[in-house]
């Protein structure tokens, strides 16, 4: 089992076309600037879900997907339940799947945990290190230019200049039940320039 705060299909901006994402719930760094401080709180904030029903979930809507995300929060903090939805979606699908982690792959391997070398031989891409606000530079699928995208299988391997070198973020906004959901890694400064165009907006339409 796993413990999450969000689940989202068909998102295309944390990683290559459209993927199924996993937000798990619990990070103990509490970095400045977290994107996603909600998923901060360990054992508060979250809900229990098998990794046969995240399955069951994914193979729905795999015929749009090209791979799964999983993000957090940070999700090794569950390695053995990462490790188990990861075995299923190896043995059940053609996805690829990619994860984001505060560590760095050689903390990681220092661990030498089972489960977790386990998830490290079966992944495609790993985003690591932990966000650094004063090295947020805009680069696509990375917080901080210290994070550094591993590509642990071939895949990607063709797209790993581009991928290492873009400089070009979009958000997703997801709306239900009366609430927001904002996907993705915001531009530097976005919340700052979005209050402003905001204002500047409304000060036209007064007009």
């Amino acid at each position: 089992m796993l413990y999450l705060n969000h689940r989202e299909s068909d998102v295309t901006v944390l990683g290559p076309g459209h993927r199924y994402v996993i937000w798990v719930q619990g990070c103990r760094r509490h970095c400045k600037g977290c994107v996603f401080p909600e998923g901060q709180l360990l054992g508060k904030n979250g809900y229990w879900i098998t990794s046969e029903q995240l399955l069951r979930e994914i193979q729905t809507a795999a015929q749009q997907l090209t791979g799964i995300t999983i993000s957090g929060g940070e999700p090794f903090l569950q390695p053995a339940g990462m490790a188990e939805l990861i075995g299923l979606l190896r043995k059940s699908t053609k996805l690829d799947i990619m994860v984001y982690t505060g560590y760095t792959l050689q903390e990681l391997q220092q661990q030498n945990n089972v489960n977790i070398n386990y998830i490290l031989s079966n992944i495609d891409l790993l985003i690591d290190g932990e966000y650094i606000e004063e090295l947020n530079n805009n680069k696509i699928y990375r917080g901080s230019d210290n994070q550094q995208i591993w590509f642990l299988s071939d895949k990607y391997l063709p797209f790993k200049e581009k991928m290492e070198n873009t400089c070009n973020r979009s958000l997703e906004f997801v709306f239900r039940n009366g609430e927001v959901f904002t996907i993705g890694l915001p531009a530097k400064n976005f919340q700052r320039d979005f209050w402003r165009a905001m204002e500047q907006k409304q000060k036209i339409e007064k007009v």
